[in-house]
């Protein structure tokens, strides 16, 4: 390495380390603020808020596997002289093969998006509004609630930030949800009293022509689908809040469940079971909720009235 070599990698170094620390000290402090602005439980006659996302179409992907998106086992050598040259020789590494991952994953994400192509004519005029409102309809959790536009900031009542994007299955069986929310509580705006990530994957539909069944009427079997998970994502996160951490004595398990018809498994905090859907909370600290394997026992039906989204 030469002396101009050096003098760059130490300067990446010594810029990037302190990074580091200083963005690890404002994570904990961060955390620290939300701990503060302590969950309380939203009661059964609360009024919540619902926002707009900033953008006014719904985002939809076709579900791709990133299982191949490597670079193989090429190694990069770097001359490394000392521990900086190391670390600056591991982190320009790394730079490298993430923007070459990324990179596949775009294209493979593009692939798998040719499956929307017999929905474009229903998901190109399909807005946030629609869903929402459609969604909060469908919502069991507190007494009035409405939906509010993106300019909106939290005041006096339950406020929820959402983020819902969706996946449509190579089969086109089943629809995923991928919902990243935030709540923040009665007149505290400044920090997030809970935040979490809720995926909910809906039944798989039988059928041999699922496209025209989804987009018939105007897409309304698409739609309805698509707001009964919104609406279960928004009951399991506000119903997370409350509840507070989860109990230590919930075993974790490998729950095995169909995204469509491809057999899928998660391991992770076991929540609940009713109703045909299993509740977990992932190793990564997200939430899922599947539907559970035939032959799963769950709560019967009679006890399924009040379960968030239903789905059917």
């Amino acid at each position: 390495m030469t002396p101009q070599s050096l003098r760059l990698a130490r300067s990446i170094a010594g810029t990037i380390v302190p990074m580091v620390f200083i963005s690890c000290a404002q994570a904990a402090n961060d955390a620290v603020q939300a701990r503060q602005a302590a969950p309380r439980v939203i009661g059964k006659d609360s009024s919540w808020s619902l926002r707009l996302p900033k953008d006014d179409k719904v985002i939809y992907r076709g579900v791709v596997s990133f299982d191949e998106a490597g670079v193989g086992n090429r190694q990069i050598t770097y001359p490394a002289p000392n521990a900086v040259g190391m670390l600056a020789a591991v982190l320009t590494h790394g730079a490298i093969v993430g923007s070459m991952r990324d990179s596949q994953k775009n294209k493979l994400q593009e692939a798998a998006d040719k499956v929307l192509l017999p929905y474009r004519s229903v998901l190109d005029s399909y807005k946030h509004q629609e869903l929402m409102r459609r969604g909060l309809e469908k919502t069991f959790t507190g007494g009035s609630k409405k939906l509010v536009e993106s300019t909106e900031k939290p005041g006096a009542d339950w406020f929820i930030e959402s983020a819902p994007v969706f996946s449509i299955t190579q089969d086109q069986t089943a629809i995923i949800l991928d919902n990243s929310a935030s709540i923040y509580a009665p007149n505290a705006p400044s920090a997030a009293a809970y935040q979490n990530t809720v995926t909910v994957v809906s039944l798989a539909k039988e059928g041999t022509d699922l496209a025209t069944f989804w987009t018939a009427n105007s897409g309304e079997k698409l739609k309805e689908e698509s707001a009964s998970l919104l609406a279960e994502s928004l009951d399991i996160i506000l119903s997370e809040m409350a509840s507070g951490p989860s109990k230590e004595g919930n075993p974790y398990k490998t729950v095995r469940y169909f995204e469509g018809t491809t057999e899928k498994m998660e391991r992770g905090q076991l929540i609940s079971e009713r109703c045909g859907r299993v509740l977990i909370k992932t190793l990564r600290g997200g939430l899922m909720s599947v539907p559970a394997r035939r032959g799963t026992a769950t709560a019967p039906a009679s006890d399924c009235a009040d379960v968030p989204g239903n789905l059917k």
